[in-house]
């Protein structure tokens, strides 16, 4: 009974709920990067509507200005971010979400559609800080001693095997 009344007084307020797509489901390897983020769609009721993306970084200064999007019609999952797969000749396409783009790396930042008069809900989402590839150790400390030891015993199989090629070969002639 109280989910009803949530529910009913949530359509008054005139909110409804985005989320970041979820990475296990959708097939996607992390739906918040460094630069950019995928979020949810509006629900279904809004297709065919334009939908304004509005992004606010964690001061309250504006964020990067995102393109407006017509929501597409769920009937036909056209999607904004879209994963296509083809298997025995059937091509599917799911819609996973909109990309917010132009994300600054380790900044917060909060999302908001809006659909005509009515808004969704606050998202704050926190963007990957990506390692510098310059400070990524590739020197031969890395190695291990069971890869060198391993290395050793190839080198000496080989010898061992070249040896006894040239043994059989004298013997036979």
């Amino acid at each position: 009974m109280r989910l009803l009344i949530l529910l009913a007084l949530a359509s008054i307020a005139g909110a409804f709920n985005i989320t970041l797509v979820n990475e296990s489901s959708s097939g996607i390897v992390g739906s918040v990067r460094s630069m950019s983020a995928i979020t949810s769609l509006p629900p279904c009721i809004f297709s065919g509507q334009d939908v304004t993306v509005e992004v606010t970084n964690g001061t309250g200064g504006p964020g990067p200005e995102q393109l407006r999007f017509t929501m597409p019609i769920c009937r036909f999952r056209r999607g904004l971010v879209s994963l296509v797969s083809s298997i025995n000749g059937i091509s599917q396409t799911l819609n996973l979400g909109y990309r917010i783009k132009n994300l600054q790396p380790g900044t917060n930042y909060t999302v908001v559609y809006r659909v005509g008069d009515q808004m969704s809900n606050f998202l704050s989402i926190t963007t990957t800080s990506p390692t510098n590839f310059r400070n990524i150790d590739d020197g031969f400390t890395g190695r291990s001693g069971a890869m060198v030891v391993i290395t050793v015993l190839l080198v000496i199989a080989m010898a061992l095997l070249i040896i006894l090629l040239i043994v059989s070969v004298v013997v036979r002639s």
